[in-house]
């Protein structure tokens, strides 16, 4: 019988993201900049979930007022696998323009053009993707007065880290009598999990397992095999490391082989009956046969 087991632990990040507290900066003609800096949520990432989207927050107080038409930003991503700083979205002079958006983020990201007077400069970044797994977002802003004098400006800014994930599906085990193997898969999370085999004894040590990734959506499928013997009880767990989350299957060697057993001796015993009745059956004709022959006379 097979049992499924299901644990998580609840991300640190969630208690951390909204106590971030807003750092001041000096703008130019004196004007005081308070930034909500995400930089401190560098060593606590936000986590979301692949396919759903995220918020990454960015809010400015100023004690000069913000002109959404002489506002200009970028919002820029460094990616796990690029060298080079990639343009997210920007607005240049209050218009949007997205010409030099790199492409993995087109039609993916809104901002609130109608909150931006009040300094809310936050980007939605939408359909999470593996790419975006690791990627440090942050801002840079300029706003001039209009005589083109500098009011606010800052190279970078509002620094946030994103995880990407996905749970797995429930691990599935199955048992090989003729090779005495027990088989684990899982699919369809990520990032890469971590696999354990484990008996009523402790750790059992398995096979290399096979990791391969999906090439359309950059999720992970698993599969791993373990020597067993006979009345063991065999746990596999698929732990997901970003979420902290853990699934287990177990399943008894015993019980389907000696099922095959009662099935076998059973088998054989209505083979028995039937031969012997069969048996019984042309003894009891020939008999029949004999007392009914014919007396041919001379």
């Amino acid at each position: 019988m097979d049992k499924d087991t299901t644990f998580k632990e609840e991300p640190h990040w969630r208690d951390t993201m909204y106590l971030i507290q807003p750092s001041s900066h000096l703008g130019a003609g004196g004007n005081t900049v308070d930034l909500v800096d995400s930089s401190q949520m560098s060593s606590h990432p936000i986590i979301e979930i692949l396919g759903k989207s995220i918020m990454l927050p960015c809010r400015l107080n100023s004690s000069a007022p913000v002109v959404p038409a002489r506002l200009t930003l970028y919002w820029t991503a460094r990616l796990k696998h690029q060298k080079e700083e990639q343009v997210v979205h920007a607005l240049h002079n209050g218009e949007e323009n997205n010409d030099p958006q790199f492409p993995v983020y087109k039609n993916r990201t809104q901002i609130f053009k109608d909150q931006l007077s009040s300094g809310n400069f936050s980007l939605l970044l939408k359909d999470l993707r593996v790419e975006d797994d690791l990627a440090t977002f942050f801002l840079f802003y300029h706003q001039e007065d209009g005589d083109y004098n500098t009011l606010n400006q800052n190279k970078e800014t509002c620094l946030t880290t994103v995880k990407v994930a996905k749970s797995y599906h429930k691990p599935i085990v199955t048992v090989n009598y003729e090779e005495w193997k027990a088989e684990c898969t899982s699919q369809g999370g990520y990032p890469k999990p971590r696999l354990t085999w484990t008996n009523q004894n402790g750790l059992l040590v398995p096979e290399v397992p096979q990791i391969v990734q999906d090439a359309g959506s950059g999720t992970w499928n698993i599969s791993s095999t373990v020597n067993i013997t006979e009345n063991q009880t065999v746990t596999c767990a698929i732990f997901n490391p970003s979420l902290k989350e853990t699934l287990n299957t177990t399943r008894s060697t015993g019980g389907e082989q000696e099922g095959l057993s009662i099935g076998i001796k059973a088998g054989i015993g209505v083979l028995a009956v039937a031969v012997i009745g069969s048996a019984l059956v042309l003894v009891c004709w020939k008999k029949h046969a004999t007392e009914w022959r014919p007396i041919h006379r001379r």
